[in-house]
C-alpha cells in the first residue's frame, strides 16, 4: 500500500476506502451474511462472519496496488477483487467462507 506523510491511506479515485468497504459489507449482508464495518478510518476493514459456521470468517480490507488500483483484501493481503466488482468480491468472500461439502 502506498504511503502518505501522515500515514492515513491515500483515497481511491472512486471514493474513500470506508464507501468501498461499506458498499461490499452491505452487498454482503444483502446474501443473509454478517458484514460489519470495523476500524477507523486510517485502518478500515469489514468483519465477515459465515452466518451458519461463525468460525468461517476473515476481516477484509481495501487499498491500492502498485499501479494505484483498488483491491478488496483477505486480511493477509491477497486480492480478491477490484473495488468495481463488488458482485464478484462478494461471491468469492462467500465461496471461500463456506464449508465444502
Amino acid at each position: 500500500m502506498k504511503s502518505v506523510p501522515n500515514g492515513e491511506i491515500p483515497s481511491s479515485p472512486g471514493g474513500k476506502p470506508i464507501t468501498h468497504l461499506t458498499m461490499l459489507a452491505e452487498r454482503l449482508r444483502a446474501e443473509g451474511w454478517y458484514a460489519r464495518v470495523m476500524g477507523s478510518c486510517k485502518a478500515p476493514s469489514v468483519r465477515v462472519v459465515n452466518p451458519t459456521t461463525p468460525p468461517l470468517n476473515d476481516d477484509i480490507t481495501v487499498g491500492p496496488d502498485g499501479a494505484g488500483l483498488w483491491w478488496f483484501r483477505w486480511s493477509f493481503g491477497v486480492r480478491i477483487a477490484h473495488v468495481d466488482n463488488l458482485d464478484i468480491a462478494a461471491a468469492r468472500i462467500i465461496q471461500v467462507l463456506s464449508p465444502t461439502h
